[in-house]
């Protein structure tokens, strides 16, 4: 699980050993594979027990991993509850049109890296061979869902096509969750980062390599991992329009 470098310095110096290690790196990414420049570390991820009682029909498991966010719907039966939701639906200036659900997500990850260095001065080069460890993969997902704000009035068959209704609008948004999380496309992004090796660069003399080194690590993961995440809208928006 190695990455080399191989930098050609016009240097006149003595063979010299280091092993430097950088602080932990961080890069987060929006879903269209922007660079977010901040991001909030303190998410509350599961609603509070009163939202998972009172904002879903009774029997729906919301996850705790993913951030709910409820709009208010309204209806005596429930094909007017389902007009409601198609009439206050968040609506994305993305998109050409709303959803009943809207599905949000940011991704990132953080990682280490250890490199020793070798100077030859006889080839006027510098030997750098770095190591990418400790690759962590976070999300941040976030679901706006209806919530009936007075179920009372309905009788059991349309609190029953309600839940129906509700459970595969419930379904289909843990299915998007589902893609960002799966081991086997977080390991695709990790095998690349680990691919990263036998690349030469060349840099004028007196350089700082230990920071040359992070900037060039730092660059490559930006621009493969952009293109991950863009592959991962993809197949998501793949999805939608199969599952539409």
């Amino acid at each position: 699980m190695k990455l080399r470098y191989t930098l050609l310095l016009s240097i006149f110096c003595v063979c010299l050993l280091s092993s430097p290690s950088y602080p932990e790196i961080s890069q987060y990414f929006d879903s269209d594979g922007n660079p977010l420049s901040t991001r909030s570390r303190n998410r509350a991820y599961s609603p509070s027990a009163g939202n998972q009682r009172y904002s879903v029909p009774e029997g729906i498991v919301l996850q705790k991993d993913i951030r709910y966010e409820f709009y208010p719907v309204f209806g005596k039966t429930f094909s007017e509850i389902v007009q409601s939701a198609e009439e206050n639906m968040p609506v994305n200036p993305k998109e050409k049109s709303g959803r009943p659900a809207r599905f949000e997500w940011t991704v990132g990850w953080t990682y280490k890296v250890d490199y020793s260095e070798e100077m030859d001065e006889e080839d006027q080069t510098v030997r750098v061979s770095a190591e990418i460890y400790d690759i962590n993969i976070t999300y941040d997902i976030k679901m706006t869902l209806p919530t009936l704000i007075d179920d009372t009035v309905l009788n059991p068959a349309e609190k029953n096509l309600w839940k129906n209704y509700y459970l595969r609008l419930v379904k289909s948004e843990h299915a998007r969750a589902n893609m960002i999380r799966d081991k086997d496309t977080q390991d695709e992004l990790r095998k690349k980062f680990i691919a990263l090796d036998s690349a030469i660069f060349f840099f004028p003399p007196d350089i700082d390599i230990k920071k040359a080194v992070e900037a060039l690590i730092q660059k490559e993961t930006k621009k493969i991992g952009s293109e991950w995440v863009k592959d991962l809208k993809k197949r998501i928006s793949e999805y939608d329009r199969e599952t539409e």
